[in-house]
């Protein structure tokens, strides 16, 4: 079975929006099956009169099996190939272009779950948020190349300081979210200091250059029934908004939603255009 015989039919398959149509579908087959194993049957019970007619007769007793299983095949590998195919564009979909980290619209999306399964389990979960500090003084005076680079080299120390099931996104912008299931606010206010710690002494070294990158980190926890999504990312990106006020490269645990703080302006944002680049005053920039 050729590729472009499968992928002509997944094109097909495709077009099914829902699984009644699948439904549908399927039965057309057997319909299809169950006609042509009649018509062969009647050929050659009252049209055939060979010394073979025996080995006809059974071929066509099995013959309706054969194509309902030859289709049901057919129908799964296709399904199969939709499937993964779906599966590769959902992920290219929440994915960062510069940085290959999860995007926005994943992170939040993914983020629900963590929360729903945290809320489920009464386990931990905590978020931190994070952003290069000075990061316009760096394409100002280096280029918007570099600041391309300084992104993708803070998310390459992300990964490799980040444990396996944390969520790391670049939410915006040069700002950075991660959650981190079963991971109460200590464990996560020590992961934030060593990344913090990491990035300090890792600068990037680029076109006979070297730029030095600092960042700041807000920490909160997850607070169970007193609690949402959208007051958690809050919280962090307040903590964040702090830890620059206390001179930034700095790490800034918030345990409980401030009402109000001097100067802080939200920035998250649960629109249809999670992609979109936060703006942050001018104060915390």
């Amino acid at each position: 079975m050729t590729d472009e015989f499968l992928d002509g039919f997944c094109s097909y398959l495709s077009k099914i929006k829902t699984t009644g149509h699948m439904l549908v579908a399927a039965a057309l087959f057997a319909a299809v099956c169950s006609l042509l194993s009649l018509a062969s049957t009647h050929i050659a019970f009252f049209n055939v009169s060979s010394p073979i007619l025996p080995f006809v007769k059974i071929l066509t007793y099995i013959m309706p099996f054969l194509l309902v299983f030859m289709t049901s095949f057919l129908l799964i590998r296709g399904f199969a190939r939709l499937h993964s195919k779906n599966e590769y564009l959902f992920e290219v979909a929440e994915r960062d272009d510069l940085t290959r980290l999860v995007n926005r619209a994943g992170f939040l999306r993914r983020g629900q779950k963590l929360v729903q399964l945290a809320e489920r389990d009464m386990s931990s979960l905590s978020v931190i948020m994070l952003d290069v500090d000075h990061f316009k003084s760096i394409n100002d005076t280096s280029g918007h190349t570099a600041g391309d680079m300084a992104l993708k080299h803070l998310a390459d120390v992300l990964r490799q300081t980040c444990r396996t099931g944390d969520v790391i996104a670049r939410w915006g912008g040069e700002e950075f979210a991660i959650i981190m299931p079963l991971a109460n606010a200590q464990g996560a206010a020590i992961l934030a200091e060593r990344l913090r710690e990491e990035v300090a002494k890792s600068p990037l070294h680029w076109n006979d250059k070297t730029v030095q990158l600092t960042i700041s980190a807000g920490v909160t926890e997850w607070r169970h029934q007193q609690d949402s999504f959208e007051a958690l990312i809050e919280r962090s990106d307040q903590g964040l908004y702090l830890a620059k006020n206390e001179g930034r490269n700095h790490v800034h645990l918030l345990r409980s939603h401030l009402e109000t703080v001097a100067g802080y302006e939200q920035d998250v944002c649960f629109d249809e255009q999670p992609d979109r680049a936060p703006v942050k005053s001018e104060a915390a920039a």
